[in-house]
């Protein structure tokens, strides 16, 4: 049962990883459209990345959790 659950955790990287595309790809969109702006959009961009990220360590931190634990 536990690696159904790890499976399942450890599937949402996968969405990280595509939400971390999509914004990359959305950032060098707004940089080339208004390179004047891009001094101010770095501000955003640190912090977006560094949420996104952490959304992928939690899960990580999630599936060891699972995959080390026994189940009763």
């Amino acid at each position: 049962m536990n690696y159904i659950g790890l499976g399942i955790a450890l599937g949402g990287i996968g969405l990280v990883g595509i939400g971390l595309g999509y914004f990359f790809g959305k950032f060098m969109e707004g940089v080339a459209r208004n390179p004047g702006a891009a001094k101010e959009m770095y501000r955003y961009y640190y912090v977006s990345f560094a949420l996104i990220e952490t959304a992928a360590i939690y899960i990580i931190a999630f599936g060891m959790l699972l995959f080390f634990t026994k189940a009763a």
